[in-house]
């Protein structure tokens, strides 16, 4: 039996930062179409035809922007979108005047900017700077002065605050992203610091972790806890033999198989080169070496292949010993650890008690 399976990759987030920003992007523009289609009807319905046919323009650039992106052109699509944005929101300025509100979608274009993944600083920062600098030159050539196309007061003021409510919508999407891109880099963090690149098991470090906090509980409630170690055995032969590709193959079908042969409660880390540590709660010495013979035996089952189809024979060596007293868990794990060398001596592929 080939119970040999490709390594894959190490499993990342949902979608990285990139994904996230090409999601946002696609719903900015079906929101941003769907305004346009609004702002046709009431401009349609303000006599202001002018404004009514650009934003017919508007909602073809968000449809042309949404397919673009779904191809996975997400720079073409931001830019199309930005590009809409600002020449949009200078023309209504002008043409409704600066109480309407329309500038201040040239203000989201900037965390827009900033927080995008498809540039570097030297092209963001200037950028943004610029969308500031043309913001603040509207605002001094506009602000009071008498737009072509005045509009009573009661729609200027619904107009504006529909804009302001659109305006905190967009914020309020910028700021999920945000968010979720720092817990995204957090959680990232976390993965790499506690886990084995390899084998995707725990690393030493966060099974210590999790041990000493399980000592901590034992020596509260007095429950047993075991420690396993275990060693593939002749692992240098395997991997002059067949290549270190094929050891790769070997740690993760061992890996795998600890795993399976696990509860939820327990915990497995790959303590380094060809060891592995299991920490086991609840469990006693006894407990612990039935588990080890049980796993001994589905590992000796297991032919992983080599990369030139051979399969591997593969044994391991198990070293159990249960945290006893005042002792601690370096102190289980080094006793572990002589049980171990003792089975190698024995003759490998065998079970020892510490």
């Amino acid at each position: 039996m080939n119970d040999f399976s490709p390594i894959p990759s190490a499993p990342g987030d949902a979608a990285d930062g990139s994904e996230i920003f090409r999601r946002l992007l696609v719903a900015v523009s079906i929101l941003g179409g769907s305004i346009h289609l609004a702002f046709i009807a009431l401009f349609q319905a303000a006599g202001v035809g002018m404004l009514a046919g650009i934003n017919v323009v508007s909602v073809l650039c968000y449809v042309l922007a949404f397919f673009v992106i779904g191809r996975g052109h997400a720079l073409a699509g931001v830019t199309l979108m930005a590009s809409e944005v600002v020449v949009h929101a200078v023309l209504a300025s002008i043409l409704i005047g600066w109480d309407s509100g329309f500038h201040y979608y040239i203000i989201l274009v900037v965390p827009v900017v900033v927080l995008s993944t498809l540039h570097g600083w030297r092209v963001k920062l200037p950028a943004a700077l610029a969308f500031c600098v043309l913001y603040a030159g509207l605002s001094v050539a506009l602000r009071g002065a008498q737009p072509p196309y005045p509009l009573d007061g009661a729609m200027l003021g619904g107009l504006h605050l529909f804009n302001v409510a659109g305006m905190l919508v967009i914020l309020t999407a910028l700021a999920a992203y945000y968010f979720i891109l720092v817990s995204q880099a957090e959680t990232t963090l976390r993965r790499l610091a506690t886990t084995d690149p390899l084998t995707q098991l725990s690393n030493r470090r966060h099974l210590l972790a999790v041990g000493q906090a399980e000592v901590r509980r034992v020596q509260r409630y007095g429950r047993p806890l075991a420690v396993v170690l275990c060693d593939v055995d002749h692992f240098k032969l395997i991997n002059d033999r067949h290549g270190h590709d094929a050891g790769d193959a070997v740690l993760w079908a061992v890996s795998r198989a600890l795993q399976r042969g696990l509860r939820s409660i327990d915990c497995v880390a790959r303590w380094g080169g060809e060891e592995f540590l299991l920490l086991l709660p609840e469990t006693t010495l006894d407990g612990a070496l039935l588990l080890a013979e049980r796993l001994r035996q589905d590992i000796a089952g297991l032919r992983p292949a080599a990369p030139g189809g051979e399969p591997v024979t593969l044994t391991m060596t198990f070293g159990v010993a249960a945290l006893a007293g005042e002792e601690t868990l370096e102190q289980a794990i080094s006793r572990a650890d002589q049980a171990l060398l003792a089975g190698k001596r024995e003759g490998r592929n065998r079970v020892v008690a510490g």
